[in-house]
Order: C-alpha cells, then sequence, then structure tokens
C-alpha cells in the first residue's frame, strides 16, 4: 500500500492488513513468538477495538517472521476468521483449514497443493481424512500455526461438541500444531456454563496473553507513524499532546483522534486554540456514542468503580485495567484519556444529554447538523453536498456502526407530492439487495428533514480517481476499467429488473470500496464472488485505484434521488436533475424514460475511463446536454488510438441517440466490451 496516496492515513474500522499501519504491541509480539517457536499455545484476550485482529495479522508477516528466527516459507499462518461460525458445521471448519492452507503452501509444494484442491473439491470432509492430510505438511517439514480470531464464535456453536476439541488437541499433540486465539473473554470464561467443552484437555494447553492499553511511547509511535506517512507534514508537537490527552493510549480513540487532528488546514504548525478545539470538538461527537456503548455493558458494581477507581477494591481495578478503561499514573487510577473522564464526570452527576439533542431544526446549513442527532442516528461530520442533498456520516449506536446519511434539501418538504414520491421511492431503494448497489438502511422525516441512511463505505469515488488520473497523464489500466463496467452494469441490471430506473448514473455516484487483498481472503481470490473486483497490477502510465489493498468493489450509490426530485420546481435554483456530461438524449427532451438511459450514462462512463475525456464537452450544460441530443460523440481511437476498432464500433452502438440501437442490457455491454478489447475476463492481469 501507498499511504502516500490515502487522503487520511488514521482508520479504526477494520483489521490492519499493511504493515506500514501496524505500531507497537511489542510485548505481545514477543510472548506470541515465544508460543510458536515452542510450540504451545495462546490465547489472546482483550475487549472489543483493540487490535486483536489486527495482532494475528501482524505476527504472520514474513519480514516479522524472520526478525524473530522463522522461515517464512516453513512455518505456516492460517488466519481464521470465526465470527460467521457460530451456526457453522464442523465441516465448515475444516474447509475453511484447507482453503487457508492451500494459499499458504509454498510454491515447492506442489503435489501438497494439489492434494488439498482435490480434498475441498471432494467436499464431505471428515477429521480422519484432515488429520492424514497434515501428516503429510508436517513431514514436508513445514510447522503450522492455527490462529483462530473471534473464538466465540466456534465456543458458542453447540454443534462443536467436546470430541471437536479433541480433536484439535490430538493435532497439537501429535502434529505439533500451535493454536492462537483471539477473544473478548477468556477460554474458561467461554466454555465455564458448558461442563463437557471445558473438560476437553484442548483448552488445558493454553496460557493467556492479555491485549490492554499500549504504552505510552506506543501511543505516540502510532500518532508520529501514521501522520508521517500521508501526504504532506505530520503532527507537530501541540497536536500530538492533544491527540494523546484526548484520548490516552488507546488505539481505537488514538486512530479517531488522530483523523480529526490530521483534517486540520495547516497541520504540522502549531495553530489557534479555535482551531484545536474544533478537532477536540469533532473527536467527542464520534467518541461519544462509543463511550455510551461501553458504559451500557458494564454491571452496576463495575460503573461504580469506573466512577471512583481508587476507591475501588484491587480486584476490581484489575478488572477495569484488564477491560483497557483505566490506567496507573503514579500512584493513582485514571480513565483511560481525558474525552473519557469527562463523559465520566457526566455520569457521576447523573447529567443526560442536552434537551436539544433530539431535535432537529431547519437548516440549509451544510454543518448545521453536526452533533444532533437524527432519528437513532448520531451525525457525526458533513462528508460533501450537492443541489439537491447534503451527505453527512453518522453513527448508529445500537448495532454499533458508521453509516452515511443523505439529508434532502429542507425547501422541498412542503411539496405534498414530493413528501408521497419520497416515501415510495425510499422504499423501493431500500428494497435492493445487490453488492454492487450501496445498501439503504433506513428512511425517514423529521421536522422538514427528509434523510435516507445508508451503508459508510469507505474509498473514493470514480470520479476522484479519474481526476487523478488525468492530473498525472495516466489512463486507468484495463482491469480497472473492466471490473467498474461489470460492477455497475450488474448493479444496473438488478434494479432495472425491478423497474427501478437510476437516472443519474455518473462517476460521482460510483464509490470504490476498498476490500481485502486475495491473500488475506484465504482462498487466493478476491474476497467477493462477484465477478466485479479486479486485482490491480502495475503498468505503464496506468492508475492505480485500487492499490491501497489489491482488491475493490464498485458500488453504485444515489439510487432513486433524482426520481424523488422529479417534479420539484428549480426555478432560480440553478439545479438540474441529473448531470448533462452524462444524460441521454431522451433526458434532454419529452421522451419516455427507460433503462436505457442508465445505460447510456454507463457508457459514456466508459468513454471517459478509455479515453481520458468526455465525449462532449461545452461552455454551458444546456449546450452539452444538446451535444448528446444530436452530434456524433467522436470516436475512442480518436483519442486512443491504441484501443482496438472492434472496441470504437462498440461504443458506437452504446452511445446511439435511440434507446432502441443500444445494448439492451448492462450485461450485453460489459460482454461486448470483454469480446472487442480481446481481453481475458479470467484474467487477473486482463492482458490480452
Amino acid at each position: 500500500m501507498d499511504l502516500r496516496s490515502l487522503r487520511n492515513p488514521f482508520f479504526s474500522r477494520q483489521r490492519i492488513t499493511d504493515p506500514d499501519c501496524f505500531v507497537g504491541r511489542q510485548r505481545e509480539i514477543e510472548s506470541l513468538y515465544s508460543a510458536v517457536i515452542t510450540r504451545q499455545c495462546r490465547s489472546i484476550v482483550g475487549e472489543r477495538k483493540l487490535g486483536k485482529s489486527s495482532l494475528l495479522t501482524a505476527i504472520a508477516r514474513p519480514d516479522m517472521l524472520q526478525r524473530y528466527g522463522l522461515d517464512p516459507t516453513r512455518t505456516l499462518f492460517l488466519y481464521l476468521d470465526l465470527e460467521g461460525m457460530a451456526s457453522a458445521e464442523r465441516g465448515d471448519f475444516w474447509i475453511e483449514v484447507l482453503d487457508r492452507l492451500s494459499v499458504a503452501l509454498p510454491p515447492s509444494a506442489d503435489a501438497l497443493h494439489g492434494r488439498v484442491e482435490r480434498l475441498l473439491d471432494a467436499g464431505g470432509l471428515r477429521f480422519t481424512t484432515v488429520r492424514r492430510l497434515l501428516r503429510r505438511v508436517r513431514d514436508a517439514g513445514l510447522d503450522l500455526v492455527l490462529t483462530l480470531d473471534e473464538f466465540e464464535g466456534l465456543a458458542q456453536n453447540p454443534n462443536f461438541e467436546p470430541d471437536f476439541y479433541g480433536e484439535l488437541r490430538s493435532l497439537a499433540g501429535e502434529l505439533g500444531i500451535a493454536y492462537l486465539t483471539a477473544s473478548k473473554r477468556g477460554l474458561y470464561e467461554l466454555t465455564y456454563h458448558h461442563t463437557d467443552t471445558l473438560s476437553s484437555p484442548f483448552f488445558n494447553i493454553f496460557s493467556e496473553t492479555t491485549l490492554g492499553l499500549m504504552t505510552g511511547d506506543e501511543a505516540q509511535s502510532l500518532l508520529e507513524t501514521l501522520a508521517q506517512q500521508g501526504s504532506g507534514p505530520g503532527f507537530c508537537d501541540e497536536e500530538i499532546e492533544l491527540a494523546l490527552e484526548l484520548a490516552g493510549p488507546h488505539p481505537f480513540f488514538l486512530q479517531i483522534a488522530g483523523f480529526h487532528l490530521y483534517e486540520l488546514p495547516g497541520r504540522g504548525e502549531p495553530q489557534p486554540p479555535d482551531a484545536y478545539d474544533q478537532a477536540a470538538r469533532r473527536f467527542n461527537a464520534e467518541a461519544e456514542d462509543h463511550y455510551r456503548y461501553i458504559w451500557s455493558q458494564l454491571r452496576d458494581e463495575e460503573q461504580q468503580a469506573l466512577l471512583s477507581p481508587n476507591a475501588a477494591s484491587e480486584l476490581q481495578r484489575r478488572a477495569l485495567q484488564a477491560k483497557a478503561l483505566i490506567r496507573q499514573e503514579e500512584e493513582r487510577f485514571v480513565p483511560f484519556g481525558h474525552s473519557f473522564s469527562v463523559f465520566l464526570e457526566g455520569r457521576r452527576h447523573q447529567k443526560t444529554a442536552s434537551p436539544t439533542d433530539d431535535t432537529i431544526v431547519e437548516t440549509t446549513s451544510a454543518t448545521d447538523l453536526t452533533g444532533k442527532r437524527l432519528g437513532n442516528y448520531r451525525v457525526l461530520a458533513a462528508l460533501g453536498h450537492g443541489g439537491m442533498a447534503k451527505v453527512y456520516k453518522g453513527y448508529q449506536p445500537l448495532l454499533d456502526r458508521y453509516v452515511a446519511i443523505k439529508v434532502l434539501d429542507p425547501r422541498f418538504a412542503t411539496d405534498e407530492e414530493f413528501r408521497a414520491r419520497f416515501q415510495r421511492e425510499a422504499a423501493a431503494i431500500a428494497r435492493l439487495r445487490h453488492p454492487n448497489i450501496v445498501q439503504v438502511y433506513d428512511f425517514g422525516a423529521k421536522a422538514s428533514i427528509h434523510y435516507m441512511v445508508m451503508e459508510y463505505i469507505a474509498g473514493d469515488t470514480l470520479k476522484m480517481r479519474i481526476r487523478a488520473a488525468r492530473a498525472k497523464g495516466e489512463q486507468l489500466s484495463p482491469e480497472v476499467i473492466l471490473a467498474v463496467l461489470r460492477g455497475v452494469a450488474a448493479a444496473l441490471d438488478h434494479a432495472h429488473a425491478r423497474e427501478i430506473i437510476h437516472r443519474d448514473v455518473k462517476p460521482a455516484n460510483i464509490m470504490l470500496r476498498i476490500e481485502e487483498p486475495a491473500q488475506n481472503t484465504g482462498s487466493g481470490r478476491p474476497a467477493s464472488k462477484d465477478p466485479s473486483p479486479a486485482a490491480e497490477k502495475d503498468g505503464p502510465r496506468t492508475s492505480s485505484p485500487d492499490a491501497l489493498s489489491g482488491v475493490f468493489i464498485p458500488v453504485l450509490t444515489d439510487f432513486g434521488v433524482a426520481k424523488i426530485m422529479e417534479g420539484v420546481q428549480f426555478t432560480g435554483t440553478g439545479m438540474t436533475i441529473g448531470t448533462p456530461d452524462y444524460m441521454a438524449p431522451e433526458q434532454g427532451g419529452s421522451g419516455r424514460i427507460t433503462r436505457s438511459a442508465d445505460l447510456y450514462s454507463l457508457a459514456v462512463i466508459l468513454y471517459e475511463m478509455l479515453t481520458g475525456d468526455l465525449p462532449f464537452t461545452a461552455d454551458t450544460p444546456v449546450a452539452v446536454l444538446m451535444k448528446h441530443m444530436s452530434d456524433a460523440p467522436p470516436s475512442i481511437r480518436d483519442r486512443a488510438p491504441d484501443l482496438p476498432e472492434a472496441l470504437a464500433q462498440v461504443m458506437g452502438r452504446a452511445l446511439a441517440k435511440t434507446p432502441q440501437e443500444r445494448y439492451p442490457t448492462g450485461a450485453a455491454l460489459a460482454q461486448a466490451v470483454e469480446d472487442a478489447w480481446g481481453l481475458d475476463p479470467a484474467s487477473p492481469e486482463g492482458k490480452r
């Protein structure tokens, strides 16, 4: 990953897989490698958001293995995320193990790799079959380490009976397999209510490593290291001091503090107090709901001990330290950060949120909703705005997730027809379920505010990536273009089959969601089975919009917004429904708008990705739309002579003036492009 291509290098909602982003945890790393070297088993226990998954990932890095005297071609780490195993069968576990093993085997183990693939293809795996294979792995001089993340998913599944854990224990004893588990609670606490399971000798072979707060040096190093990885200057001393004051040595809240400080204009130089106050307010707005969740998970006696840790018993203090809620400062125990201390002080005096917190006022400002509550959601920060709506980043405490909240302009709320159309179209959009369509979770109205709540997607828009490539004199690579085309085409076909027309397909409405790279999925394939992800390879004069992790999925947003706004009077506002650069000819006249209009817009996007330019430009939006209605588009070969003539012919049909002449579906357009371009869609490189 080239972190300098990131707009902000601080992130906090996913497992860290990049070595440049993982900082600290030296004591825990040494403890885990000690277990691996001596073929012992360790259980990592820690609260949520402390980096257990990231730690398991870090110790499997080849450079880290070599640093501790291990050969990465002989010591194979198999990472299993067990969160989805709560209702799985035992055979599913062994399939996951062999799937990870298939990816981890070195190139020299061709025979073993073939045997693994044959077992996976045959299905119906039994433990005895897997054990025979693992014996061959041991005989080849390979050592296995199974890292079992989110172990609760396994321990709480009734399908995994005590004899299953006996099987795991036998592999450790006979074959020297080491197990590293990660869970919020200790293994004893997870299984104490299942006496048969707890009696299994498997749980007797573990020693426990507690993951708590970072050390002060590690916390400072995290801030300094990540800030220097991004573009522009790193943090100055004052900014690091403020982040440490707000978040303390808690890794999750340090990431949040770092994110907001990194957004400050003039970063790297001392700022006036108002600038730091603004960053602190944004941090508190985002952190408060996490604090509320932490508080809600504590028993009454734990809450009381947290409010007065120095008056609590030693046993209670140790429990709070294990939960990473307090730290020792000289002879006293204090909450992990100043912001958390302020939150607890409010709890101590039984203060509630401001009575206006749940009140949404009429507003036309893009920042007026920040810090407010909108239904079940807390509005954190503005992400962007257009003529018809503003988009905010929000947080849903009940499900502990970030969301995107699109708030339509309140000027339209007095229109009865608008309100009815909003309810009708929003309900239809919310029923769409497709990996290439942004998921709408909720919609509603409060006062004059009409809003839709959608999944929050971390990543850039296609518009941003096209602009970045154009600024560098580069073009998107063929595999990236095909990935976008396939994904958006599939999204449109899915919506069209349900009689939903987008009406405003454009690069700004296509998010590029970063996915785990193939080597982290354990399958050697992209994280999704949808055909849209593509692995970006280096090549001359091609940009790498997915270079952040190797795999991305294009996600189409803003379904139905144009339909919702249809009929609204825009006189004097300067707004239009749709974007003329990408609008179909019939959208500029009185013709009926069909699914073909969306496919025309997709063809314009394809034209822009292939050539770096739009087919039509003019001084005014109306003039652009008139060209779409009357002018023949320039051939793509006029602007990119290396493209094949067959592809130019495909584009000519896709940009036909009448809907009947165009391709009938997105899938038909995508297939025609692949055939004309002479690319093998099964090839990750997309070469001829």
